[in-house]
């Protein structure tokens, strides 16, 4: 009985090359799509953490008559006023590491420090509230172009949600976390990005102390 021949086909070399240069392709533009991707989610989970802690401090100031919150003095902190009236339900910095800037909490990854001996990453206006000039909401005159909170810089262990943010270069400074533009909240709730040129133009000394000045609104509130 004769027997029947299988006819075995494979790829050949050429044919291999060509599909594995094509899967290199196709994953050389999937990868910049999966990091801009992850980019945006960490964009929109700042803004949305930032526009939650607004929402607090300025609900915890009209239950005061108006009184501003300092970022610390006294003993206290604006976050542990928060804490204390029950609006923040987590007191220890684990929990605080789930309202904080993704991109924060990786530049502190990098510098060695976990989140559960450390706090990052917003910082209050440390020219309101406590001893400052501006104390009560009523002197905020232009509540939509004055700052409130914002991405603070990441420094050792430093606390970054009790360090208070100035225009003073000894301060804790507005720091860019996303594609050089930071994040900020204003007195009336919005969020945005800024980018370094409105942020030289506001911390320029001379025109913070001109009162009426787009940089003495940004940090006075008048």
């Amino acid at each position: 009985m004769p027997t029947r021949k299988r006819l075995f086909t494979a790829f050949t070399l050429v044919e291999l090359l060509v599909v594995i240069s094509i899967i290199g392709l196709l994953a050389a533009f999937a990868v910049p799509a999966l990091g801009n991707a992850r980019q945006s989610a960490d964009k929109a989970k700042c803004l949305s953490n930032m526009r939650q802690l607004s929402s607090l401090y300025l609900s915890m100031v009209a239950g005061q008559d108006g009184v501003l919150v300092g970022s610390s003095g006294g003993g206290s902190t604006w976050y542990t006023e928060l804490e204390s009236i029950k609006y923040l339900q987590f007191t220890n910095a684990a929990g605080y590491a789930t309202l904080s800037c993704p991109c924060a909490l990786a530049a502190l990854k990098k510098l060695g420090y976990t989140y559960a001996v450390t706090r990052a990453s917003y910082g209050l206006n440390s020219r309101v509230g406590g001893s400052s000039a501006t104390t009560r909401m009523a002197q905020v005159t232009k509540p939509s172009a004055t700052f409130l909170l914002g991405d603070g810089s990441v420094a050792g262990a430093n606390d970054g949600f009790a360090i208070g943010i100035n225009a003073n270069a000894n301060g804790n400074l507005l720091t860019s976390y996303h594609s050089a533009k930071c994040a900020i909240t204003y007195f009336d709730g919005h969020a945005q990005f800024v980018d370094s040129d409105f942020l030289d133009k506001i911390n320029n000394k001379a025109e913070i102390k001109k009162e009426g000045s787009e940089a003495s609104v940004f940090w006075n509130g008048y």
